[in-house]
């Protein structure tokens, strides 16, 4: 684990400690349950809670220090005061990553608007595959915004790693160029340009506007890698020069992956993964590794062997069409098919006639089907059902409650996804439900 000077930390932030920390300062957390001795803790304030109200329980838990705006001398804890620990904490994280730098870890942003966490984790696997599994950190879960990429900056440990794969996700415009800042990403990789977030971020020329910042951070001419198809917005097309843009190369993995996105997603971490020498056979070993995590695109059976296909952390148009055209290619099709769908989120004004298309390309795979049912939970559950047509399919609204009841009874493959608010897993049974722990 990476060690803390506090005098430099001080510096980074340009603060001053109540009191100088005694003992040795081994990372960050703003999550007093999680929390581990030596850790500092940073009293951030959001609309729901404030950090401050938790400095005892980050003492008692262990906490080496803390930054906060306001100092509380009633506890006994080396505290560093500054304006704003979110923004003292991300430069402490960007100053970290310059130091990191001087020590030659290479660090790789990864964004797009689908597939980063995959496209993350199978290129972490790739690099553990050639350099040893001590020697990569990639982002953990999904910490990839405003808090969770300081997070996984400050994570890195000059000493252990050689790469630092790091998401970046962003729901609203400016984020990326923060995030961007401080990754200050040695090269960086795209995945795709598609309607997600739409709600603050508007059109797709936005989007790939806000993530074409990536790109532009790259250091010292570093690899730029995204798909061809982005090339038809300016903001790619316009990337200044000379900064190579990477084609995929094509590679067939054997052993993984009916998704297409996936496909796309293991051929941009491929391309990068070549880039920086690794062998046609250490990738191949990764590949044949490497599964979807969990909820994400995953395909498992439960104990009667049914086979479900599962993507419960998000959904966007473009996720949606590319997790249905998966699931009808491993799905049997001799045995009918339950499909339990939750809503697409934060697609603004746009989102009814999202989900409406939603719904037509739902009838158009059930159409001719009798045995396969669809059941929609959710707000949007009238959108997607206006796209389609009652006669012809079967149709109900309805909650995780009822879904779970309809899966207990359904013989044949299940694949349900949704955004996270819809919490479908609560309908999965316990068996699937448990698996990974």
């Amino acid at each position: 684990m990476p060690y803390y000077d506090p005098v430099q930390l001080a510096a980074w932030a340009a603060a001053q400690w109540t009191q100088q920390p005694g003992g040795s300062l081994t990372g960050f957390t703003n999550d007093t349950r999680t929390l581990r001795p030596g850790e500092i803790f940073i009293a951030l304030r959001t609309a729901s809670r404030d950090g401050h109200d938790y400095l005892a329980a980050a003492k008692a838990a262990g906490a080496a220090a803390a930054i906060v705006s306001r100092a509380n001398p009633a506890i006994d804890l080396p505290q560093l005061v500054v304006a704003d620990p979110l923004a003292a904490f991300q430069k402490i994280a960007a100053a970290h990553r310059a130091a990191c730098q001087a020590a030659g870890v290479v660090v790789i942003g990864i964004s797009g608007s689908n597939g980063k966490t995959s496209t993350k984790n199978l290129l972490a696997d790739i690099l553990r595959a050639a350099h040893g599994e001590d020697r990569v950190l990639a982002t953990e879960g999904n910490l990839n915004n405003h808090i969770g990429v300081p997070l996984t900056l400050t994570r890195i440990d000059p000493e252990r790693h050689k790469y630092a794969v790091v998401e970046a996700g962003i729901s609203a415009p400016g984020e990326m160029e923060t995030l961007a800042t401080m990754i200050a990403p040695d090269h960086a990789i795209i995945t795709m340009i598609a309607p997600a977030h739409t709600q603050d971020l508007g059109d797709l020329k936005t989007i790939a506007r806000e993530k074409a910042v990536m790109l532009e951070h790259v250091r010292n001419n570093g690899a730029r890698i995204f798909p061809p198809a982005c090339l038809s917005y300016p903001a790619f097309a316009a990337l200044p020069s000379p900064a190579p843009i990477s084609a995929l190369q094509s590679f067939s993995p054997s052993a993984f992956v009916a998704s297409s996105g996936m496909q796309q997603n293991a051929a941009l971490a491929i391309t990068l993964a070549k880039r920086l020498g690794v062998s046609d056979l250490q990738i191949q070993t990764a590949l044949d590794a490497w599964r979807p995590s969990k909820w994400r695109g995953e395909i498992v059976r439960d104990s009667s062997g049914r086979l479900f296909y599962l993507d419960l952390y998000n959904a966007n148009p473009a996720s949606m069409s590319d997790a249905l055209d998966a699931f009808v290619r491993v799905a049997p099709s001799e045995l009918p098919r339950l499909y339990i769908i939750g809503g697409m989120e934060e697609l603004g004004p746009e989102s009814p006639r999202h989900h409406r298309e939603l719904g037509a390309q739902l009838a158009a795979l059930l159409r001719d089907r009798p045995g396969d049912q669809l059941i929609l939970i959710g707000a949007h559950a009238p959108d997607i059902a206006a796209g389609v047509s009652p006669d012809s399919v079967r149709i109900e609204i309805s909650d995780t409650e009822t879904a779970a009841q309809r899966i207990a009874a359904f013989q044949g493959a299940v694949f349900m996804k949704g955004s996270r608010r819809n919490a479908l897993e609560n309908a999965l049974p316990d068996n699937i439900k448990n698996a990974h722990l």
